[in-house]
């Protein structure tokens, strides 16, 4: 998917709305190229399709006793693991718990047995996957889907950080520009300059759904956002 840098409004919107982040300021004297400044915040955000997903899924077990619980539980961690990595992805946590299980009346709670859940989490960089390997885990006993998080990969998150700095600089030079314009001055060297705010969204699925009793699992993630801002303070000639 194309990325679309998507730069916040301008500084006359900011200032009119009562935002903060842009300053002009003459450092003592008469205003020269040397002394004069103007400070300006900007961010940029671009979109990526993901292309990372991690999916999470469970064997879970009840019995009377620890051990009957352990004894109980729907799917062996195994099977499931060699289902997920038969349809290319990589495991990489498996994680199993035993606790008591109690009831909870308005009288109080009452222990009732005893819970197993082994987790195993799996990545793959197919994300077009991700039904598959739901189906491949559920027809290997797993009876629960934790969940599934899409994410960017470490060199697609860094090329969009990289996209959004560069957006973030434009509309910064640009928004000093129309401050400087008004009061007669031009926009010299960058000064000093600030970054911060990066951020990337994530997108969490809780559960997956069949578009028909007779259908795979179908899941459709949105494109993931990255997020940066800049704060740079210019020299005014």
């Amino acid at each position: 998917m194309d990325s679309q840098p998507l730069a916040l409004l301008g500084v006359l919107a900011v200032v009119l709305a009562g935002g903060v982040g842009f300053a002009l300021a003459d450092t003592g004297g008469t205003p020269t190229a040397e002394n004069a400044t103007v400070t300006v915040s900007a961010d940029a955000t671009v979109e990526r399709s993901p292309d990372r997903a991690t999916v999470t899924v469970a064997a879970i077990g009840r019995g009377e006793t620890a051990a009957a619980a352990r004894d109980n539980l729907s799917g062996d961690a195994e099977a499931i693991e060699s289902a997920l990595e038969g349809e290319g992805a990589n495991v990489t946590a498996s994680r199993f718990s035993i606790q008591p299980e109690y009831e909870y009346t308005s009288s109080g709670s009452e222990q009732v047995g005893y819970i197993a859940v082994h987790t195993i989490e799996a990545e793959t960089s197919d994300v077009d996957t991700v039904g598959a390997l739901i189906d491949a885990a559920v027809d290997a006993n797993a009876d629960r889907v934790n969940g599934i998080a899409y994410g960017l990969r470490d060199e697609t998150r860094t090329a969009a950080q990289e996209e959004a700095m560069t957006t973030a600089m434009e509309t910064a030079r640009s928004d000093a520009g129309t401050l400087a314009a008004a009061e007669d001055r031009t926009v010299g060297d960058a000064l000093t300059v600030q970054t911060g705010g990066e951020s990337e969204t994530r997108f969490y699925a809780e559960s997956a759904y069949a578009t028909s009793a007779d259908s795979d699992t179908s899941i459709s993630p949105g494109p993931l956002t990255v997020r940066t801002a800049v704060t740079v303070t210019y020299e005014l000639a």
